[in-house]
C-alpha cells in the first residue's frame, strides 16, 4: 500500500507555490464573524463578498447574496459552540443547520424547478465558524479524495449522504498525515485543516503540471 505520509510530504517539498497562500481575507472573515456587536450591514457585506471570492454564489444575484450572507451570520451568532474538537456528529449536525437556514433564503430554479445544491456552499461557510474544524468540500476536494480512498482503499463506515462520506473519508486521510502537517515549514497554517483543503484541491484541478525543465 502506498505511504500517503511519504507522498504528502514530497507534494508540499515539490510544490511551495501551492502551499505558500496568503490567508489575510479567511483570518479577517473569521474575525468578522466573531465580532458579533460589530455593524450588522458591514459584517453581511463582507460576507457576501468572501463568498464570492470562493465562487460559491455565482448562479444568484446581490438580493439573494446578502440574503444567504445573512443567514450565516445569525447561524454564526447563535453558535453555541466555539470548537467542535473535530467531533464528526457535531459537524454534520452545524452542517444540516446551516444548511438548511442558507436553503430557506435560496430561490428556486425557473429551469430545474429544484432549489439548487450548497453543498460547498455550506461547508466553506461552516469553516469560518469552526475554523479548527471543518473540512471545505468542493469539486476538486472531492475528486481527489476519491481517487485517493480508491488507492488506499478508505471507505465511510457506512452508506452516507454526500457530505457526511466526504467528511468521514476527510479524517481517516487528516489522522494519517497530521504529523506531515505540523511540520514548522507549515506554521503560517493556523487553522491545520487547511493543509489538507489545499492538497486535495491541488490533486484534483483539471489540468496537468507544466513539464519541467
Amino acid at each position: 500500500m502506498p505511504d500517503l505520509k511519504w507522498i504528502v510530504e514530497k507534494v508540499i517539498q515539490e510544490n511551495p507555490q501551492v502551499f505558500s497562500g496568503d490567508f489575510s481575507e479567511d483570518l479577517d472573515m473569521i474575525e468578522a464573524i466573531d465580532n458579533r456587536i460589530a455593524d450588522t450591514a458591514d459584517r453581511i457585506n463582507r460576507m457576501k463578498e468572501w463568498l464570492r471570492s470562493y465562487s460559491v454564489v455565482r448562479p444568484w444575484k446581490t438580493e439573494i447574496r446578502l440574503k444567504i450572507a445573512g443567514q450565516i451570520l445569525s447561524f454564526a451568532d447563535i453558535r453555541k459552540h466555539e470548537c467542535l474538537g473535530q467531533d464528526q456528529d457535531l459537524i454534520i449536525s452545524e452542517f444540516l443547520k446551516l444548511k438548511e437556514m442558507i436553503l430557506v433564503v435560496v430561490p428556486i430554479s425557473e429551469v430545474t424547478g429544484k432549489k439548487r445544491e450548497v453543498t460547498s456552499l455550506t461547508s466553506k461557510a461552516l469553516w469560518c465558524c469552526y475554523p479548527h474544524d471543518i473540512p471545505i468540500l468542493d469539486d476538486y476536494a472531492e475528486r481527489a479524495l476519491q481517487v485517493i480512498s480508491r488507492i488506499l482503499r478508505l471507505a465511510p463506515a457506512t452508506e452516507k449522504p454526500r457530505y457526511s462520506a466526504f467528511v468521514d473519508v476527510w479524517f481517516q486521510v487528516y489522522d494519517e498525515i497530521k504529523l506531515v502537517i505540523d511540520k514548522p515549514e507549515l506554521n503560517k497554517y493556523k487553522y491545520k485543516v487547511r493543509v489538507l483543503d489545499k492538497l486535495l484541491w491541488y490533486l484534483g484541478q483539471h489540468s496537468f503540471d507544466k513539464p519541467h525543465p
